[in-house]
């Protein structure tokens, strides 16, 4: 869409071209499209990509109820939780909204698959196309294995944060915008990114950082290559912006019983910039980013970008000279946001996510441009897909990265990415033409492709170090992120643990007045064995502060403050509920019903008590 310069030349059928030659060709294209349809499912099953990631936070699973059954949040909370923006969750409609049509559709388990399997063609089709035009059909392939074997992509693909969506909404958005196509297309493509990149940006807040920035860089690109029409097709972008959103705003008024998700988004943001906020959330310093070896991919993609279209800037086609900046300034953003500002953009891991999809489509363009010199045998042009897809299944094969840091290691392997892609460049140039097969390209490619994609993926594995106590950190610890068993790794556990937590709202029922509010108690258990199903009634903000058996004097302060008509009960052996009910006698409690709740290897015991003391009928 940016420039046709650089679009290959289309096979064309003349009138008189024989009938089965047409068919033939015709055939080859609903094949071409079914493999890249299925690629996610043959992915799945090859890689043994890990189906759910671990759930560190609530906040992922407390996504979940306004999935599953998103009026109750409102009905219950809102008088409670709207002081603390506590309920911001359930305006990032851009995710919801999707997410919940598929539960409607197939169910709680199979919804959130099918949902995934959405945002995985989001990420890849586009991608693909962009790729198959601008090097052929081997280089769309290349795109497709780089963003589904990515285990960023996949751990953000595993859970119900809405990073889930802005990873794969912002890259199909970035290659759509990318395209190069004949002008009939052009309203296509752009009507497809202004979709895509108005979904992320009422998804979570960093899209609305990572959609600035990538409609800032078109701007910029068309000023430089393509004025003609910049204004008309700015204007479709912020036409096809304003109806996504009033869109949405009718779907979540029909959904959440919410129609305006902006106030709401808003008042979140100046709630969580608050002082206070900000010195939970976000360190005050740099200390703690070393430890991150996953930090340097982003950059060392960046540079090899710069050393594979090293040369005149005008010589650089357009599709890749804006998808290269996208990346640069997607990155550059964050990097001001964490240590310039105070936003926690590449502290948090679920929020770094975020930049992966535009990280993978220029990593893919990378090797696809190193790698013309293959293009023009017809087995050996396969060879980058094979090899890029052998990475991660030599890794399942002994998925034992050990920890480290920036220095020494870190610097190291991101040094092998950019150093074997110098060297295959220069091959190329001294070769001749980039185009041109010589004897020994083979080779070099699969020896550049080997190093580049197993120095990242190690330095994206990688766990963090243990390291001393820094100061100036979050008070609200960022978690580890489960990248490396995103690969090869088993779900079973977290899919269990999930079907339980979409059927807790079911055994608790929906309230009968709006207010009716509903607090849990449960053992606080370092393992974290409860955090998803918790999650679903956020937490520990709605929670009893101790262990369930004993009343403390926080828990009565606690059931004095809020005053919940109802108490939820969680345990995985249901210990202490007895005592419980007869610690809670001054609240005049009755025991409505009980249940536990198996799924594989998951157990939760459950009671839902009344504490009439509090409640009240129906209005």
């Amino acid at each position: 869409m940016l420039a046709t310069d650089t679009l290959p030349a289309e096979p064309t059928i003349v009138a008189h071209a024989p009938r089965h030659r047409r068919r033939h060709h015709g055939w080859a294209l609903v094949g071409e499209a079914a493999a890249v349809a299925l690629s996610p499912l043959v992915a799945y099953f090859v890689l043994r990509i890990r189906g759910m990631a671990p759930v560190s936070l609530p906040d992922s699973s407390m996504h979940t109820i306004y999935i599953v059954d998103p009026r109750e949040m409102f009905t219950r909370y809102s008088a409670a939780l709207d002081p603390t923006a506590r309920l911001r969750e359930g305006a990032q409609v851009g995710f919801l909204v999707v997410a919940r049509l598929f539960d409607v559709a197939f169910g709680a388990v199979p919804g959130f698959f099918a949902t995934r399997y959405l945002f995985a063609l989001i990420a890849i089709v586009p991608a693909y196309v962009l790729l198959r035009r601008l090097y052929g059909i081997p280089a769309g392939a290349l795109a497709v294995v780089a963003l589904l074997s990515s285990p960023v992509m996949i751990t953000a693909w595993g859970t119900d944060y809405p990073n889930s969506a802005v990873v794969s909404y912002i890259a199909g958005a970035v290659a759509c915008l990318a395209m190069p196509c004949r002008d009939r297309w052009r309203s296509v493509c752009l009507v497809l990114s202004g979709l895509l990149l108005t979904m992320a940006v009422w998804s979570h807040g960093m899209g609305i950082v990572l959609a600035g920035t990538t409609i800032a860089v078109y701007a910029a690109v068309r000023l430089l290559r393509a004025r003609q029409h910049l204004f008309r097709d700015g204007a479709v972008l912020a036409g096809v912006g304003v109806l996504a959103t009033l869109g949405l705003m009718v779907a979540s008024g029909l959904i959440f019983g919410q129609f305006n998700f902006i106030r709401p988004t808003f008042t979140a943001a100046a709630y969580l910039n608050q002082p206070a906020e900000i010195l939970l959330f976000h360190s005050t310093n740099w200390r703690w980013a070393p430890y991150l070896a996953y930090l340097l991919v982003p950059p060392s993609v960046i540079v090899m970008f710069a050393v594979t279209f090293a040369r005149r800037l005008r010589e650089v086609p357009t599709p890749q000279l804006f998808v290269g900046l996208a990346c640069t300034a997607q990155f550059a953003v964050y990097a001001y946001l964490q240590f310039g500002y105070h936003v926690e953009s590449l502290e948090m891991y679920y929020f770094s996510s975020t930049l992966w999809g535009v990280i993978c489509l220029a990593l893919a363009v990378i090797l696809a441009e190193l790698c013309r010199s293959l293009s023009s045998r017809r087995l050996l042009r396969w060879l980058p897909v094979l090899l890029l897809a052998a990475v991660p299944l030599a890794y399942e094969a002994y998925p034992h990265v050990p920890a480290f840091a920036w220095l020494p290691t870190g610097a190291a392997l991101a040094a092998v990415a950019v150093v074997f892609t110098g060297a295959l460049r220069l091959t190329n140039r001294a070769r001749g033409e980039p185009s041109a097969f010589r004897v020994g390209s083979g080779f070099a490619a699969a020896t550049a492709i080997v190093a580049v994609a197993g120095s990242l993926l190690v330095l994206t594995v990688a766990p963090s170090p243990v390291h001393r106590p820094l100061r100036g950190m979050a008070h609200a610890a960022d978690p580890p992120a489960p990248y490396s068993t995103a690969l090869g790794g088993s779900a079973s556990l977290q899919i269990d643990w999930y079907q339980i937590s979409a059927d807790l709202p079911s055994f608790v029922g929906n309230a009968t007045y709006r207010g009716e509010q509903l607090l849990m108690w449960f053992p606080y258990d370092p393992s974290g064995v409860l955090t998803e199903t918790v999650g679903i009634y956020h937490g520990r903000f709605n929670s009893l502060p101790s262990n369930p058996g004993v009343l403390t004097a926080p828990d009565a302060a606690m059931l004095a403050s809020r005053r919940p008509a109802e108490l939820l009960l969680l345990s995985t052996t249901g210990a202490q509920f007895g005592s419980a009910l007869q610690y809670l006698g001054p609240y005049r409690p009755v025991l409505v019903r009980t249940a536990v709740m198996r799924q594989g290897a998951a157990v939760l015991h459950m009671w839902l008590i009344v504490l009439t003391s509090f409640a009240r009928h129906a209005d």
